[in-house]
């Protein structure tokens, strides 16, 4: 581990250079130092690296990626747009290590005994805390306040502004009672103004702002606050610590944000109602038992009698929706029990479906294949994406109790059990393509509504619990075996959807060429000759079909064989068209035209 200094600006250079060797000796850490610039530096700074403005971005960037640098330490430059400005915020932006920016005093200095830390339990100013802990612990006479502004409204303040920091502290793992803080709290509305009347009242070497603490300080640190703190105390450093977040964690922080701000989150009576009550109707038990029997005694029925109102009451009835949400719930939180459960329940309850749908089959020789079992046989795209969204609108009503009602419409846009059904009854019909086929599609509908199940329950705010290594790597490959099961699943599916668009083409084709020849002997029957050629379908400027028919030269009435063909195309095709018909000054029409098509 190392601390690597950057300094913009050349007056900086000794400053940056004591600030920088009092840090890394204080957390026993290796330096290095760069300076971004052309001019040339003293003898005695010859341990600092020159780098031009122009590599400075790439040499650093390599610097972070290849060496394990606890602390990235910049100067703030003076001018503040620019080629160095500009670097500055890239190498914020980077987040690969923490970072503290520093304007330091007028008077010079190179440590920091005394440092004030003002808070108001930011993520930032916490970790800038821990930070400074290892300074003090190592450094003689060194003392840490962390200050805290409470609105003075009352005679109780200051005592609630105590109860509050040390809640804060407590929270962010700090025992009081052991740590080597001074606990501060100021009165006043103002935090700017407060916390330069704490730094001018104490000789504090160092104040040490938080980069999130407050909209306030962090769009004014390299403004008001610092200036007036620089002008009227040329003793006192300041700085901004930003810790460590690195692109991948900087996305989720943003996404997390904006599903924060735009779509209403669940809060922890409704989390804890969703997990109870999926936990409970997850488990296999003799009610779900039954109620499979019923839904799969309905579904068969239906399938053999072909009736749609019998096989609809069955999705209703099939109690394997509550799992399949268990599955997605538990991938979201981590609940490898959870999934125990619902995969258990979900694989009893197929098997028990299967078999009565066996069962029942026996039956199904005196109905044969029905149109309802062939539809469940040929599972198509939309039937994935059917799946998906079904999945995402049953966890958006199991999540929202006003909604529930709306469950019954995704139990049957979803369809369960009937597939299982069909596969039953194929099986004991010996129909294997069938069989096939409707274990797809039920296989299809499981994947995808967990898919969409997750996505939404992390839409709403479920999340796993923080730190769980085994949790996490347990979840990563579910996930992945979960991906490699879609992916299988999307090539039959797209195949069967590329033999249904190849299938209308080649149909489309076949009566074209129909078409052509219809054309061709209704005009040598009309004129009898010859006179076809070919023709082809246009789009005019207005959107209008138009249809091109290209005859041989002849002394026929043209606008009679477009009115012929214009009536020929409105029987075929039963829709209108446009008919321009060209005449061929290329083909004259000779004795060998005169012959039957």
């Amino acid at each position: 581990m190392s601390v690597l200094a950057l300094v913009f600006d050349e007056p900086n250079i000794e400053e940056m250079v004591g600030w920088s060797h009092w840090i890394a000796d204080s957390l026993d850490q290796d330096l290095k130092i760069f300076y971004v610039g052309k001019e040339s530096i003293k003898e005695s700074e010859a341990e600092i690296n020159v780098i031009s403005t122009e590599d400075a971005f790439s040499i650093i960037s390599k610097e972070l990626d290849s060496a394990s640098v606890r602390l990235l330490l910049m100067d703030h430059p003076m001018v503040k747009r620019g080629g160095k400005a500009n670097l500055l915020d890239k190498f914020l932006s980077l987040g690969i290590c923490d970072s503290i920016t520093l304007r330091f005093p007028h008077q010079g200095g190179c440590g920091g005994n005394k440092i004030l830390i003002p808070t108001a339990g930011g993520e930032n100013s916490m970790k800038a805390l821990k930070l400074c802990r290892d300074f003090t612990d190592k450094s003689i006479n060194s003392s840490i306040d962390v200050l805290f502004v409470e609105s003075d409204v009352s005679d109780l303040s200051k005592e609630v502004g105590i109860k509050r920091l040390e809640g804060i502290l407590g929270e962010s793992g700090f025992d009081i009672r052991s740590e080597p803080f001074n606990l501060c709290v100021s009165l006043g509305n103002d935090v700017s103004a407060v916390i330069h009347a704490e730094a001018s009242s104490e000789n504090y070497d160092l104040i040490l702002l938080g980069a999130s603490d407050s909209g306030l300080l962090n769009r004014a640190f390299f403004g008001t606050l610092p200036d007036r703190l620089l002008k009227e105390d040329g003793k006192v450093a300041v700085g901004v610590f930003e810790a460590a977040s690195k692109r991948k964690e900087k996305i989720k922080k943003g996404l997390n944000e904006w599903l924060l701000k735009f779509i209403p989150q669940l809060d922890r009576d409704s989390r804890v109602r969703i997990y109870e009550s999926i936990e409970v109707n997850s488990k296999w038990s003799f009610d779900f038992v039954a109620l499979i029997c019923f839904s799969t005694a309905l579904a068969a029925l239906g399938l053999m009698l072909n009736s749609a109102p019998v096989i609809i009451g069955a999705m209703l009835v099939a109690p394997l929706m509550t799992p399949i949400l268990g599955a997605g719930l538990s991938l979201i939180q981590g609940n490898r029990v959870l999934m125990i459960d619902c995969s258990k329940s979900l694989l009893f309850g197929y098997f028990c479906a299967l078999l009565l749908g066996v069962m029942l089959g026996f039956f199904g020789s005196l109905y044969g294949v029905t149109d309802q079992m062939q539809s469940r046989s040929e599972p198509d795209v939309p039937d994935l994406l059917i799946a998906l969204i079904s999945g995402m609108a049953a966890a958006y009503c199991y999540s929202r109790p006003r909604l529930v009602s709306a469950l019954a419409g995704v139990a049957i846009a979803a369809a369960l059990v009937p597939p299982i059904a069909t596969a039953g009854i194929a099986i004991s019909l010996a129909e294997q393509k069938i069989a096939i086929g409707a274990t797809l599609l039920f296989t299809t509908n499981v994947v995808f509504i967990v898919i969409g199940a997750s996505i939404t329950f992390f839409v709403l705010g479920i999340r796993a619990k923080a730190g769980c290594n085994r949790v996490n790597i347990w979840v990563t490959r579910f996930l992945l075996a979960l991906v490699i099961i879609a992916a299988i699943h999307i090539v039959p599916l797209g195949s069967a959807l590329m033999g249904k668009v190849s299938s209308k083409l080649s149909l489309h084709e076949n009566r074209t060429v129909k078409f052509e020849e219809k054309v061709r002997s209704d005009l040598y029957e009309l004129t009898g000759m010859d006179l076809f050629i070919g023709l082809r379908e246009v789009v005019g400027n207005k959107g209008d079909k138009i249809l091109l028919v290209d005859v041989m030269n002849s002394d026929f009435d043209l606008l009679q064989l477009g009115e012929l063909i214009s009536n020929l195309y409105e029987s075929f095709y039963n829709q209108d068209v446009v008919v321009r018909v060209r005449e061929c000054v290329d083909f004259p029409v000779s004795d060998e035209n005169n012959i039957s098509p």
